[in-house]
């Protein structure tokens, strides 16, 4: 342990640079801090022995790393490119945006992700000293850390556009003279965006130039404008760029200024010219702020007055950003990598924006992709096609660096943009119409939740003879489709990483799903995100990460990686701000960790909100929700309140669409049952005909005293109203005078009076407790889970309780029905058939009851 850290009470009084701790040490290594608890407690292998001389510091967040050096070791070139070389890797590891290497005279500042120096806002390396105490000093590095990304290594200079004031402001325009839906709204300010952009990058010239058009408005009038614009500009555009021939996408598709059969929209010419006005008045787009192009439309999302449907093509960039971190190491040269419900595309765009050069060449005139992204998408019911014209018009502006350096291949850029995104309406299944198998190294996506209707997707697949084989676990709503296909169609060791609601990791009918996931695929991590994550929706969400078997005969050791997110860094209501908690991005920094060092990072791992769970955890026929497995204490001590859901009044609409919609997808599975097949002819037979009652229990000496005085491991069942519990305890075996029973039905005189439950292995009965044992020449023909079910429905009928106890005279002739084959014969087939009919329709109901829970247990602010 480092003394310098005691003595000088660094730990609980470190010096301040603005709102971080600073540590100014130098006889403190790696290992010493994060045993203090200062940086994360990973494994940063052997960076772990070396000694930092300063660091910043945010709640474990490293912001920078310090360098001092003596002048005498800090005057040439090549000094201080040795003073940022020795530092660099333990500032990787630590995981700092900044390194800081100064004499206290003379201060080099580096980007940790590229290794490059950072320059101020002119593009001139920055020459301002580090001066712990100095009062520009927590401006200088807000301002560094704001601006350097794996992209850039500059302060993000004034100029640099950054449009979402114009978006919001064209957006009022537009709405206000159209009433348009949002969406519309969107794709008009996206198309004239697209044009006054590609305008200043110098692709569109002459005529055909937004300054062109503009400088019209001398000598023509405002209906003769929007007409050049119609007319001329926009099938300009479109040859630039041309369509899909197979879907008849490209990149622009406003329907407000210019009507559906090409027209310039009578009556919205002034308004157009206002629009122009503002995009002429703002300048030039050409440098486009990294963080826009991401956040477009989310920018526009915060506006809209109606986000119903924008949940299916919408995901927070936060989240989009910590997802794309968790898979980057399997985002390399030669990947191929799909967004099965790619909405604007940002799943698939996000990897490639800081990495353009690295993916995508220029040689002789043609484009050379060198990875594959592919991002499929139905849309919207009644306009299909405008998703994937936004994923395209996105993954332009993403791409706008290239274009402007070779503003000559827009044909190839299209065909790329076509390449990538693709439009499915040859079918109401979209991409799921598709058996693809063993194609892709990664899948990151975000698909569709529960939806009424999803019975519409089952009948159409059951008319495909191919699909229906595909198509074999018969999970609820169009999310377990979607997971279906995702992980047929990852190739073995291919990747996944899947935002998935609640239902699948929590419905009791969704265990088939859990079986397949099990058996098909390695369960590498779980990431639980709050309610209220996503714009459109109160459910909570989850971030599951899986990998393929190479042969689903190999058997997982290795645990998983569970996370509890309270907060991920921006407020959850409808502003979004930024806020300082941000467990998400904990939660990425620790998978990354954990990846490395599987089956030893939980004993190194000391954060509370992460806990690796042995591989026994995941089992199908339990939930995986795994922010129930914190116990009450554990979320008192991260001050996780009651979870009760709490809404605006105007959101509880949402929630009971939410909630109507999953009852409506169960109530179809039900549907389902009831036509599967023909209803079997029924055999009636009394209990004492199909069971030895002459089996004898336990007596009442046989006590909790006396098994307590005579522990083992065989378990003792009473007639407790919570029979899953071994509330008697564990028996030695083979004890004098003790009854033992196995693997057969058990009935409760009294407590949970009502239910039949069928004891697996070997185990023993108090008193209230009856053996229920199929004589031994029915054993062959008869199913007990069937018999369970049957018995149940029969003795409901007889309205026994504590007062009407059902001991073996008062049941032994009561008949229960049993399916006969056409030869009189007990049809064994036909019972396990209607055994697992019973299971559903209990784990139907169970469903259903825990959708009705979430109405009745949200709280509703009229505020």
């Amino acid at each position: 342990m480092s003394e310098e850290l005691l003595q000088r009470d660094l730990i609980k009084n470190p010096e301040k640079i603005g709102k971080w701790d600073f540590y100014n040490i130098g006889a403190t290594s790696v290992k010493n801090l994060k045993e203090f608890g200062l940086i994360r407690n990973v494994d940063y292998g052997k960076e772990e022995r070396k000694k930092v001389d300063g660091l910043i510091v945010q709640k474990k967040n490293v912001i920078a790393v310090v360098e001092y050096k003596k002048p005498s070791e800090f005057k040439t070139v090549a000094q201080k490119n040795k003073a940022i070389k020795q530092e660099l890797e333990v500032a990787r590891k630590l995981g700092a945006h900044i390194l800081i290497a100064t004499d206290t005279k003379e201060t080099v500042w580096v980007n940790v992700l590229t290794g490059n120096k950072i320059k101020d806002e002119n593009g001139n390396l920055i020459k301002d000293n580090f001066d712990p105490k100095g009062e520009k000093t927590p401006d200088l590095i807000e301002k560094i850390k704001y601006s350097i990304n794996e992209l850039s290594d500059q302060i993000k200079p004034k100029e640099l556009v950054n449009p979402t004031d114009l978006a919001k402001q064209i957006w009022q325009d537009i709405w206000s003279v159209s009433g348009a839906t949002p969406e519309n709204c969107l794709y008009t300010f996206v198309e004239l965006f697209i044009f006054k952009y590609l305008s200043d990058l110098g692709v569109l010239q002459g005529i055909f130039n937004f300054n062109t058009l503009y400088s019209s408005y001398d000598g023509n009038t405002e209906d003769e404008v929007l007409e050049t614009y119609a007319n001329t500009i926009r099938p300009k555009i479109k040859t630039l760029f041309p369509e899909n021939p197979i879907d008849k996408t490209t990149i622009i598709n406003g329907t407000i200024f210019v009507s559906k059969d090409q027209k310039a929209v009578q009556g919205y010419s002034t308004v157009f010219k206002k629009v122009l006005k503002k995009f002429k008045d703002y300048g030039k787009l050409e440098h486009i702020d990294y963080d826009f192009k991401s956040q477009l439309f989310e920018s526009f999302l915060k506006e809209s007055i109606s986000k119903k449907n924008w949940g299916q093509f919408f995901t927070p960039i936060k989240v989009v950003r910590a997802v794309v971190e968790m898979a980057k190491d399997d985002i390399k040269v030669g990947a191929k990598i799909c967004d099965p419900a790619c909405g604007v595309g940002k799943f698939l765009l996000e990897p490639v924006i800081t990495k353009l050069d690295q993916f995508y060449e220029v040689k002789k005139g043609k484009l050379i992709p060198k990875i594959t992204i592919q991002g499929y998408d139905k849309g919207f019911d009644k306009d299909e096609q405008k998703t994937i014209i936004l994923a395209k018009a996105n993954m332009l502006i993403y791409f706008s660096d290239l274009i402007k350096e070779n503003p000559n291949l827009t044909t190839e850029f299209s065909k790329l943009f076509n390449e990538s995104f693709i439009l499915k309406t040859n079918s109401i299944l979209g991409t799921l119409s598709e058996s693809v198998e063993n194609e892709y190294d990664l899948i990151v996506t975000n698909p569709p939740y529960v939806t009424s209707g999803s019975s519409n997707l089952k009948d159409e697949i059951k008319k495909d003879g191919d699909l229906v084989n595909y198509y074999k676990i018969n999970a609820i709503g169009v999310e377990g489709l979607f997971m279906e296909w995702i992980v047929r169609a990852l190739k073995p060791n291919g990747k996944a990483f899947i935002i998935v609601p609640d239902g699948i990791f929590n419905r009791q009918n969704d265990k088939n799903l859990r079986q397949f996931l099990l058996d098909e695929c390695y369960i590498d991590g779980i990431i639980s995100l709050p309610i209220k994550t996503f714009f459109t929706t109160p459910k909570r969400t989850y971030v599951l990460c899986i990998t393929k078997k190479p042969d689903n005969k190999s058997i997982q050791t290795d645990p998983v990686f569970t996370y509890f997110v309270s907060e991920m860094g921006e407020s959850r209501d409808v502003y979004r701000f930024d806020i300082e908690q941000d467990d998400l991005n904990e939660a990425v920094m620790l998978y990354s960790f954990f990846k490395g060092n599987k089956q030893n990072f939980a004993k190194i791992n000391t954060d509370i909100r992460c806990k690796i769970q042995p591989i026994e955890k995941f089992q199908p026929e339990n939930h995986w929700c795994v922010e129930r497995w914190w116990s009450k204490e554990e979320k008192e001590e991260l001050g996780i309140e009651d979870e009760n859901l709490k809404l605006k009044i105007e959101e509880f609409p949402t929630l009971l669409d939410e909630v109507s919609n999953s009852i409506i997808s169960i109530k179809e599975e039900v549907q389902e049952l009831a036509t599967e097949s023909e209803k079997p002819k029924f055999v009636k037979k009394k209990i004492k005909e199909i069971f030895d009652l002459k089996q004898k229990t336990n007596n009442s000496k046989f006590t909790k005293t006396f098994i307590d005085k005579n522990k083992g491991t065989i378990p003792v069942y009473s007639a407790s109203k919570f029979p899953e519990n071994v509330d008697y305890g564990y028996v030695k075996d083979n004890l004098k005078g003790v009854k033992y029973f196995e693997n057969c039905l058990t009935w409760n005189i009294d407590g949970s009076i009502g239910k039949v439950y069928y004891r697996q292995g070997k185990f023993s009965l108090s008193e209230k407790v009856i053996p229920l044992i199929v004589q031994e020449e029915l054993k062959k023909n008869l199913d007990l889970i069937y018999l369970k079910y049957a018995i149940e429905m029969e003795f409901s009928k007889h309205y026994f309780g504590f007062d009407n106890k059902a001991g073996k005279g008062k049941i032994q002739d009561i008949e229960i029905s049993i399916p006969i084959d056409k030869k009189g014969d007990f049809d064994i087939s036909k019972q396990k058939e209607l055994a697992e009919k019973f299971k559903r329709l209990e784990d139907i109901k169970k469903s259903i009851s825990d959708e009705l829970d979430k109405i009745s247990s949200t709280e509703i602010d009229f505020e």
